[in-house]
């Protein structure tokens, strides 16, 4: 483009802008390192010159941290900071610890559960002897029972056969121990009645008879029972009193013995005064006497045949006769509800 010199332009160029100098490197740009992230600073750099550029910190206070070992990046924070030693040995030995202690409660359990065990075998064991034990002493006392009746019955037997002045010390003998039987037989031998019965190497003596009978009786024998009843039903010995003879009947008659049952029956079929008639209690007595009687046949040899259960059918066909077939049904039910051990019921 041409222009003309009257224009008053110029072509030649504009005075370039006035070049600045590059800005000395100012002190706060000084080559410093970080203590902290071991950074250098450069003179790029804009921030201030106290705080280093890369992590921020303040030169002045930073803390010197250990350099990055070879081949670990010395940004990278996410490298694990050293433990300290002794927490370090802590925590190794934790697991160790944790499982001592287990064993620890494990033993203790087995400990105890092998204790509870035991003592439950010893209290097992104790059982078991203690049981053993109890069984030892009845089959003992049981077999010492059967062998003083078998020496009573030997007795009995020397007595009957005539020899009763050489049985009548050792029947004493056992009576003075407190056995029943021998009560009985001693007051048998001393009641007399018979030839043998009489032959005992000493005169008889009632009185002392009947203090051992009643002393076997009173001790549950129900063959004394029934041998006093006798005595005081009959008055052989002693007054008549068949109140007291029905006592001493019910004593044998409530244990189920047969020999009781068929005495009071016949003192109630019979009656006796203050004993009045009772015809119905009379016929279930001779019942269950009668099943006594089958139920065991032996005769007992201390009784006196008035007293004999297997008599019971005779009387109940003697007292047959007095009865309404509704008495003894009546009769009948209380007999099969009955049991030894009850009340009679009347």
């Amino acid at each position: 483009m041409t222009t003309n010199p009257g224009d008053g332009l110029s072509l030649a160029p504009l005075d370039p802008a006035p070049t600045q100098p590059a800005p000395a490197a100012a002190s706060s740009h000084v080559a410093r390192t970080c203590p902290r992230c071991h950074y250098t600073r450069q003179a790029s750099d804009t921030a201030p010159a106290w705080q280093c550029p890369r992590c921020a910190v303040v030169y002045d206070k930073a803390t010197p941290r250990p350099r990055a070992r070879a081949g670990h990046d010395e940004d990278d924070d996410t490298q694990p900071v050293p433990l300290d030693p002794r927490r370090a040995r802590a925590s190794a030995g934790l697991p160790w610890a944790w499982i001592a202690l287990g064993s620890a409660v494990l033993a203790g359990a087995a400990l105890l559960g092998w204790k509870w065990n035991g003592e439950r075998q010893r209290s097992a064991q104790q059982e078991q002897r203690a049981a053993s034990d109890s069984r030892a002493a009845d089959v003992s006392q049981a077999r010492a029972v059967q062998d003083g009746r078998a020496r009573i019955d030997a007795l009995e037997h020397q007595w009957r056969m005539g020899e009763g002045a050489q049985a009548l010390p050792a029947v004493r003998a056992l009576a003075d121990e407190g056995e029943p039987r021998a009560m009985v037989l001693l007051g048998s031998m001393l009641l007399g009645g018979s030839s043998y019965r009489n032959a005992i190497g000493q005169p008889l003596d009632p009185a002392e008879a009947l203090q051992w009978l009643e002393r076997a009786a009173r001790a549950g024998d129900a063959t004394a029972a029934v041998r006093l009843g006798g005595l005081y039903e009959r008055g052989e010995h002693v007054p008549r009193q068949p109140s007291l003879a029905e006592n001493w009947y019910l004593r044998a008659a409530r244990q189920g013995d047969g020999a009781g049952l068929y005495s009071l029956g016949m003192l109630y079929a019979r009656g006796a005064d203050p004993v009045s008639q009772r015809p119905v209690p009379a016929w279930m007595l001779l019942t269950l006497a009668e099943r006594a009687s089958r139920a065991a046949p032996e005769r007992d040899a201390l009784l006196t045949e008035q007293h004999y259960p297997s008599s019971a059918r005779a009387g109940l066909v003697r007292l047959k006769d007095k009865l309404h077939p509704s008495d003894i049904a009546e009769a009948e039910r209380l007999a099969d509800a009955w049991k030894p051990g009850q009340p009679l019921g009347f």
